[in-house]
């Protein structure tokens, strides 16, 4: 990082792909040039079984219970400290559940004059362990509230463990003095502590990965996990990961990291905080970004990072009998609930961001329609596929997506989109308009189909025609069939090459009224890059 930040190269030349020459190193040592690893991903799409080709979750399959495309809804991410948080994310109408020891992590810390004798992450730690061997009490008080398990084990969602990036030390934790790498720390105890009860609830040990940006970190982490597995006398690849896809450095290597962690990988998430504040980041000495909260999902740029993970996924994760082992995973909406008996009674605004969720979670699974065609065809809709008017396979990716609350009405309405038949999506754009009415001012109602705006946005996003079709992303074989197509062609990338459909500085003006809100997204921003 401090390389790149003292790098004066301009950033087309600092920040480019790698040179086809490039040569990478795995866990095994296999060397490969960039050129063969992503030919390798070619050939595992195109189903050409040469030397080159690789994908995803071939020696350990996935299991279940992770499957991103098994068990479509949302995860809901948070501390499990104190226990209230966990029971919390338990009874959530849920597909997973993500114990956090990154951004969202009890203190790593004791605060001075606190009087605690040992930080809240392993208190934590000590609340995963007992909430996995049933120890909660039922009801469990804490604060004057009661909190009881609604579910019975069978039916919780998936547990991932989110790991801190491995810039992140560890000052309860010594070697020769020095802390050690909270990423161990935090995939030792996990493991150690809890794989047993996780299988013999029929689960496993599952990680997600933060703020990967090289090869030469994801080797880290892989690496790291090679070792668990020995110690533990584990088969290669059962600990499995997620990748936080959320620094636009990542782009640029992806097919590397992919190839890293073949062993492993199952999804891999967009988001937009953390992706933005690296992008304004690369470009901070040569382009000024216009206000950020205006580059929301629907941008071009943020449009084609989504894609290009949709296609990663899909290019990466099909196996050799067509099975699909991977998929990628929609971020946070931006618009969130007002607690019922708000001091400023803003909660009369709910209806805003119960609506804003669904349609947030209805744009994400039109994107992951991934059509892929055997000959060339226009204008193909939804319609066309499902009643064979055209040849092609079609795979429907985005089937989850992270959610920041577990509040019932919140979920239901950003899990619908997700959950949905194929048949069911093009009946929601299509329903009734219907509105509700907040201060004087109309707002679509959550099960309201799309309003006339909406559909002009979904239109010009690609993702529906004109008489408000669904459209899959068609894509043909002879699109992406050589390295320089997949990164190169504009056809693929909406008329540009894949590099500046990414990167490009978008053009837009910084306003006074917003300022406020680009200095509070920095100091975020920064905040989590030291908290991990």
């Amino acid at each position: 990082r401090r390389e790149w930040l003292e790098d004066r190269r301009p950033v087309r030349e600092k920040g480019a792909f790698p040179r086809w020459d490039d040569v990478f190193v795995d866990a095994d040592g296999n060397r490969r040039t960039f050129r063969e690893i992503v030919q390798g991903l070619i050939d595992n799409f195109l189903g050409r079984d040469t030397p080159l080709r690789w994908g995803l979750n071939w020696n350990a399959p996935v299991p279940d219970d992770l499957h991103p495309l098994k068990n479509p809804g949302l995860e809901i991410t948070g501390p499990w400290y104190p226990m209230s948080r966990a029971i919390h994310q338990i009874n959530a109408d849920v597909a997973a559940m993500m114990e956090d020891e990154e951004d969202a992590s009890p203190a790593w810390f004791v605060p001075w004059g606190s009087g605690r004798a040992v930080a809240a992450v392993w208190e934590a730690r000590r609340v995963v362990r007992r909430v996995l061997s049933g120890d909660v009490p039922d009801p469990y008080v804490e604060g004057g509230k009661e909190y009881r398990i609604r579910k019975p084990r069978g039916r919780w969602p998936t547990l991932i463990h989110r790991v801190p990036g491995i810039h992140i030390l560890d000052f309860d934790v010594r070697v020769d003095g020095r802390p050690i790498p909270a990423i161990i720390t935090s995939v030792v105890m996990y493991t150690v502590n809890n794989y047993d009860l996780l299988k013999r609830a029929g689960s496993g040990v599952y990680f997600y990965v933060p703020k990967t940006q090289t090869p030469a970190e994801a080797l880290v982490v892989e690496k790291l996990l090679r070792l668990v597995e020995d110690r533990l006398g584990l088969r290669r690849g059962e600990l499995k990961i997620a990748m936080l896809y959320e620094e636009a450095m990542a782009g640029r290597y992806l097919p590397v990291i992919f190839w890293i962690w073949r062993e492993r990988l199952v999804k891999s998430n967009n988001g937009r905080w953390d992706y933005l504040g690296s992008l304004i980041e690369m470009w901070k000495d040569e382009a000024v970004y216009p206000d950020p909260q205006n580059i929301t999902m629907t941008h071009p740029i943020m449009m084609a990072y989504q894609r290009y993970n949709a296609l990663m996924c899909l290019m990466a994760g099909l196996g050799k009998n067509g099975e699909l082992n991977a998929g990628p995973v929609g971020g946070m909406a931006a618009v969130m609930l007002y607690r019922q008996g708000d001091p400023y009674g803003r909660e009369r605004y709910n209806a805003r961001a119960l609506r804003g969720i669904w349609l947030d979670k209805l744009r994400e699974r039109l994107i992951g329609l991934i059509f892929v065609a055997e000959e060339p065809a226009k204008g193909v809709t939804l319609r066309d596929v499902l009643e064979g008017k055209v040849k092609g396979r079609l795979f429907d990716l985005f089937r989850q997506s992270w959610v920041a609350t577990p509040e019932e009405s919140y979920v239901k309405a950003g899990a619908e989109p997700l959950r949905a038949s194929l048949q069911e999506l093009q009946a929601m754009v299509n329903r009734p308009v219907k509105y509700v009415e907040v201060d004087g001012v109309k707002i679509p109602a959550v099960d309201s189909g799309l309003t006339e705006q909406e559909r002009q946005l979904f239109q010009r996003l690609g993702l529906i025609d004109g008489e408000g079709n669904i459209t899959p992303w068609v894509v043909r074989p002879d699109m992406l069939d050589t390295p320089e197509k997949l990164l190169g062609n504009p056809e693929l990338w909406g008329g540009r090459d894949l590099w500046s459909a990414l990167y490009e500085p978008p053009k837009g003006d910084i306003t006074a009224e917003h300022i406020q809100h680009a200095f509070y997204m920095a100091a975020n921003y920064g905040f989590q890059l030291l908290n991990g």
